[in-house]
C-alpha cells in the first residue's frame, strides 16, 4: 500500500512576521513535505481572510505553523487564532512557534494538553529541523488512522460477505 502522505493532498499555512525565518522555513519545507502546497502569510488576518474566501476540501490535511505573536486583530491571543482558524479548516494540526519568553509554561501546557496545538516548538538553531519533525510525525500519524479506518471498513465487508455466504449454505 502506499503511503497516503502521497495520495492525500497537505497543504501547509505558515503564518510568520519574520522575513527571514520564513524564507529558510519555505525551502526546508520545499524539500521535506511530499505532494503538498505552501501558503506563507505575514499575519493571521491574511490568513483568516484567505480561508473565508475560499472553499474546503474535506479529504484534504491542513498544517498551520503560526508565531505566537501572530493572534488576529479581533483576538486576544494567538490560541483564539487558532480556534478560529479551525472552524475554517477541517483536518487541521498546529505546530506553534515562540520566542523565549513569549509564553507561560502553564499555558502552553494547558493549550497542548487541550489538543489545540499539536506541537510547540522554540525559535532557535533547532527550530528548522523541529518543525521539519513534527511535519513527518504529524503525516505518519494520520496516516496510521487512515490505514487503520481502511481496515476496519475492510473487515466489515469481509465479515458481511463471510455472513453472508454462511447463511446461504444453510438455507
Amino acid at each position: 500500500m502506499a503511503f497516503l502522505h502521497k495520495i492525500l493532498r497537505t497543504s501547509v499555512y505558515i503564518v510568520e512576521d519574520d522575513r527571514d525565518f520564513l524564507r529558510v522555513l519555505k525551502q526546508v519545507l520545499a524539500r521535506g513535505v511530499e505532494n503538498h502546497k505552501i501558503f506563507s502569510f505575514n499575519s493571521a488576518d491574511d490568513l483568516l481572510d484567505q480561508l473565508k474566501s475560499q472553499a474546503v476540501k474535506k479529504i484534504q490535511r491542513n498544517i498551520i505553523i503560526i508565531s505566537v505573536s501572530a493572534h488576529a486583530r479581533d483576538t486576544n491571543s494567538v490560541f483564539e487564532t487558532i480556534e478560529a482558524i479551525k472552524q475554517y479548516l477541517l483536518n487541521t494540526h498546529v505546530i506553534l512557534l515562540f520566542n523565549p519568553g513569549e509564553l507561560e509554561t502553564e499555558e502552553m501546557e494547558l493549550y497542548q494538553a487541550e489538543l489545540v496545538v499539536d506541537d510547540i516548538i522554540t525559535k532557535n538553531n533547532f527550530a528548522r529541523l523541529r518543525i521539519q519533525n513534527s511535519i513527518r510525525r504529524i503525516l505518519s500519524r494520520d496516516d496510521f488512522q487512515w490505514r487503520r479506518k481502511l481496515l476496519y471498513i475492510s473487515a466489515a465487508v469481509a465479515s458481511f460477505f463471510l455472513i453472508t455466504t454462511v447463511l446461504f449454505y444453510f438455507i
